[in-house]
């Protein structure tokens, strides 16, 4: 029923719908940025184009009820969110180009909200289900299924899942703290730590099993941090105010979120080490939701008028998104295939979800071994792998190139081959995670795969 499109493919699906739609002109393909940059970004955004007419927003409709917002989209186009139907229910939906809008909520659930979904078409959310909150898992093949409540925890929430089918969320004990969790299977889960509070929870994860969220202090104010697999919480910290919060992450543990400044106005940020302002349209408070693979980034920010307008950040400054006609609009995740999802007002006030289609430049190719070196480097930077270990894998990879330079392809391979068995290794020596090995191993197959086309 749900039909996977290759990016051009969906892109140009998406563009004829937006065109037919709106009644307007195809949208422009961007120039190359040449503006000014975004203080503090230059090292991490990559150039990429930006359009140069307005974005048409896509109303994407509802299930019946006066509103509905999307929360997440994959590489496929696939949007998921919440609903409310006729009857003033709200169910979780999934939205796609050749289907429109699914209900998605399963018997047994009376309520239902889609806040995640991955490029394998694995949805999560939450719900309420025999009178109880809980986390839940969607495929096409299963349908609605609850990831239980932990033991000693009153409810369960789902957030987030990467392509390896880990979710993350958090459950609430019974002694009443919030625990961020991260799901291996509804039976295997691992709770994460904090910074010394009683409230964490987690929001995304990549490929690597690094996770993105919030956690509280010891006195109760929240900071943004990020989980490393083996490793200790990493507190983001704040612009110089009380609070702050993470929200998405890339595959570079570029993490994205909001952070009070010394004036205690909540600011849209950027962290690469270090907490970037990434700006507003004019007004004190913005919040920065998902960043992509060449760094963009998708989140809110008041104008003028203190309201708040769905936004898109890039190398050449901050885009503002039109709404459907409405005073505000927000914007929550964006794809690796230019399709923004969120959801706007309409000029009755209410709010649908929304889906804006940005038709810039693609990002410079990638190189494979760049890639797998900027990935050991962070894993050395972490101290998950020692010097001499990322070391050694540097030398096979660097003995890879030399024989892909002289043509020597099938030799490159068994080289590589043996990189895998080394990193296999590092993950039975308990050295790396099954997620961090998993991810190294996927960056050495794509580039197996480059060699061979």
């Amino acid at each position: 029923m749900y039909r996977a499109l290759s990016r051009k493919v969906l892109v140009s699906t998406l563009l004829a719908v937006v065109v037919v739609w709106a009644g307007c002109s195809e949208l422009p393909t961007g120039p190359d940025s040449s503006g000014e940059l975004v203080t503090g970004l230059n090292r991490q955004i990559a150039p990429h184009g930006v359009p140069t007419a307005d974005i048409e927003p896509l109303d994407l409709g509802t299930l019946g009820g006066a509103w509905s917002e999307a929360y997440a989209v994959n590489n496929d186009g696939w949007v998921v969110g919440v609903s409310q139907l006729a009857d003033g229910k709200q169910h979780a939906f999934l939205w796609t180009v050749e289907d429109g809008m699914q209900d998605l909520n399963g018997d047994g659930w009376s309520f239902s909200r889609a806040e995640g979904v991955n490029n394998n078409g694995t949805v999560v959310g939450w719900g309420i289900y025999a009178g109880k909150i809980q986390g839940f898992v969607w495929t096409e093949t299963t349908g609605m299924t609850s990831v239980g409540i932990p033991s000693v925890h009153r409810s369960s929430y789902c957030f987030g899942v990467n392509d390896a089918g880990l979710i993350v969320g958090m459950a609430l004990s019974t002694s009443g703290s919030w625990n961020a969790i991260v799901w291996s299977s509804p039976t295997n889960l691992t709770i994460l730590g904090s910074l010394g509070g009683t409230a964490s929870r987690a929001l995304d994860i990549n490929e690597a099993g690094r996770v993105s969220g919030k956690s509280t202090l010891s006195n109760q104010q929240s900071r943004a941090v990020m989980w490393v697999p083996q490793n200790p919480t990493v507190n983001l910290g704040t612009l110089g105010g009380a609070e702050s919060e993470a929200f998405g992450l890339n595959e570079a543990s570029l993490v994205v979120g909001w952070a009070h400044d010394a004036d205690g106005r909540k600011r849209p940020f950027l962290w690469d080490g270090t907490l970037h302002d990434l700006g507003t349209l004019g007004g004190p408070n913005g919040e920065a939701y998902e960043v992509s693979e060449s760094g963009w980034v998708v989140g809110d920010a008041e104008n003028g008028n203190l309201q708040l307008q769905p936004v898109l950040w890039t190398d050449a400054g901050i885009v503002e998104l039109p709404t459907l006609g409405g005073a505000t609009g927000h914007a929550r995740d964006l794809s690796e295939s230019g399709v923004i999802a969120g959801y706007s007002e309409l000029e009755s006030g209410d709010r649908h979800a929304t889906i804006w289609v940005v038709d810039g430049e693609e990002p410079p190719p990638q190189d494979p071994a760049e890639d797998l070196r900027s990935e050991i480097d962070l894993l050395i930077e972490d101290g998950v792998l020692t010097a001499g270990q990322g070391w050694s894998l540097f030398v096979k990879i660097g003995h890879a190139e030399k024989q892909i330079e002289q043509g020597k392809i099938k030799t490159a391979e068994n080289i590589l081959g043996a990189l895998v068995n080394q990193i296999e290794a590092l993950v039975r020596s308990r050295r790396l995670s099954q997620p961090e090995g998993d991810y190294l191993i996927a960056l050495i197959e794509q580039w197996v795969e480059s060699l061979e086309t």
